[in-house]
């Protein structure tokens, strides 16, 4: 054993004959709280929150703020009421709560790491279309960017309408009924099911 902290997690180790050595346990302890299975509310918050639970958790975005200052692209939890940050290290993977998704510290960024699905759903009662009329909706879905893949389904028999679905903006969903056939459609209100796998 040499040095005073473990080297991967940085755990306080105790001395022989050290002083005070609960703290140095304690600082171990909440350092795995926040490390072990890491679960974040966010990635990339620059401003820090107004009202955190302690225990909660968020990865500071490249320029923070207030009380986050200096802390670019680090693990910072509110703990005891106050705010304590952890520098990322090659091969930390954190939970993202927000989006559901991985994300995974490669040295120099956090990365997203294998496909993330993120699904959204509204009620949504179609308009009556005439025969090649068509009307386009919204499904906020937190986490949607621009480019992502985007699939969409409707509760109920579609009678020959085409549903395409897009991501149309940040967290927002576009979904397309068009009718293609020769007559008039009215669906009845249903259940419109989107799914976004991040690209």
């Amino acid at each position: 054993m040499s040095g005073s902290t473990t080297p991967r997690l940085a755990l306080p180790y105790i001395a022989v004959g050290q002083a005070q050595k609960e703290l140095a346990h304690s600082q171990g302890l909440n350092r795995i709280d926040a490390l072990l299975q890491a679960t974040v509310q966010q990635v990339g918050l620059n401003t820090p929150p107004g009202s955190p639970a302690d225990g909660q958790a968020w990865i500071a975005g490249a320029a923070p703020t207030g009380a986050w200052s200096g802390w670019a692209n680090r693990l910072v939890q509110r703990i005891g009421g106050a705010w304590q940050s952890y520098a990322p290290f090659t091969g930390l993977v954190i939970y993202d709560a927000a989006t559901l998704a991985e994300w995974a510290w490669n040295g120099t960024a956090w990365v997203l790491i294998g496909p993330r699905i993120i699904d959204g759903s509204a009620t949504y009662d179609p308009p009556s279309l005439s025969a090649g009329a068509g009307a386009t909706t919204t499904v906020a879905v937190s986490g949607a960017a621009l480019g992502d893949f985007v699939r969409a389904s409707f509760s109920l028999d579609l009678q020959g309408i085409t549903l395409s679905a897009w991501v149309s903006a940040a967290g927002s969903v576009s979904a397309r009924f068009q009718n293609g056939t020769a007559g008039a459609l009215d669906l009845a209100s249903g259940t419109l099911r989107v799914r976004v796998e991040k690209a």
